[in-house]
C-alpha cells in the first residue's frame, strides 16, 4: 500500500537536534506496524551521498503522513560522538479531527516519543523550561546570599 503524503499544508519549522550515532541508524531502519493495532509506518530515504536522511512517518492503516523529519549526518568515522547527526527541520500534520492544532513544541515531543518509542531511540528531550528554571534558581540563591 502506497503511503499518502500530507493532505493539507503542514506546519514547518527549522530545528538544531542533535542525535546519536545509534539513533540515526535506528531512524534509517524504520518501522513496519507488526499487527492490526500497530498503525504506525516510518520511512527513510537517505539522500545526497547519504549526508542528508529525511524519515518520514505515517499513521492509519491506509498511512497518512503526519510528520517528517530531516537529518543532516554526522562525520563517518566519529560515530562515537554524542552529537553525531543533527535533526535540521520539522513538517508536521497541524489539525487532527476534533482536536486543537498541533504546536511546534508538542510536535517536536511527539517525534522524539516517536522515534524513543517505536524505534528504540534514546533521543533526550529539549527541556528549555529546566534550564530556565535553574537559572532563575541561581539568581534567587544570589540575591538571598546578598541580603
Amino acid at each position: 500500500m502506497s503511503p499518502i503524503p500530507f493532505e493539507a499544508p503542514p506546519g514547518t519549522a527549522e530545528w538544531n537536534h542533535t542525535i546519536t550515532h545509534d539513533d540515526y541508524t535506528k531512524m534509517l531502519k524504520g518501522h513496519s506496524p507488526r499487527d492490526m493495532d500497530d498503525k504506525v509506518w516510518i520511512n527513510a530515504k537517505v539522500l545526497e551521498a547519504q549526508s542528508i536522511a529525511t524519515i518520514h512517518i505515517y499513521y492509519g492503516w491506509k498511512p497518512r503522513e503526519v510528520m517528517r523529519l530531516e537529518i543532516v549526518a554526522g562525520e563517518p568515522n566519529n560515530t562515537e560522538a554524542k552529537e553525531w547527526a543533527t535533526i535540521v527541520k520539522i513538517w508536521w500534520k497541524k489539525e487532527f479531527l476534533g482536536e486543537e492544532p498541533m504546536t511546534e513544541e508538542e510536535a517536536k515531543k511527539s517525534a522524539i516519543n516517536t522515534c524513543n518509542n517505536m524505534l528504540g531511540c534514546k533521543i533526550e528531550h529539549e527541556d528549555e523550561d529546566a534550564s530556565e528554571t535553574e537559572e532563575s534558581r541561581d539568581e534567587d540563591k544570589k540575591e538571598k546570599d546578598k541580603g
